[in-house]
């Protein structure tokens, strides 16, 4: 998994939901095999539960890198960013 998709504070939480992932594939499989349908789509639920975390933490590092591309601009543009951050709270 890419480390550059998800904030380091967020890093360990995308590798858990995405070893969440990995196992309930392999469950998909072993339930399929063994036509226990109903369980099959209980896990794919928890799939899902586990790409909509991922999309969250990504969303979180988008937003996170926008901000700090907005405050470089700001000071190359000769913008005191304290004043900003003053206004902004």
């Amino acid at each position: 998994m890419k480390q550059d998709l998800f904030r380091n504070q967020d890093y360990h939480a995308a590798v858990r939901e995405h070893a969440s992932i990995l196992d309930c594939g392999k469950a998909i499989e072993d339930c399929v095999k063994t036509g226990d349908l109903k369980e099959a789509l209980m896990f794919v639920q928890d799939i899902n539960n586990s790409l909509e975390t991922l999309k969250r933490l990504a969303e979180k590092k988008i937003a996170e890198d926008n901000i700090k591309t907005l405050l470089d601009q700001l000071v190359a543009a000769g913008v005191n960013v304290m004043v900003v951050k003053r206004h902004a709270q």
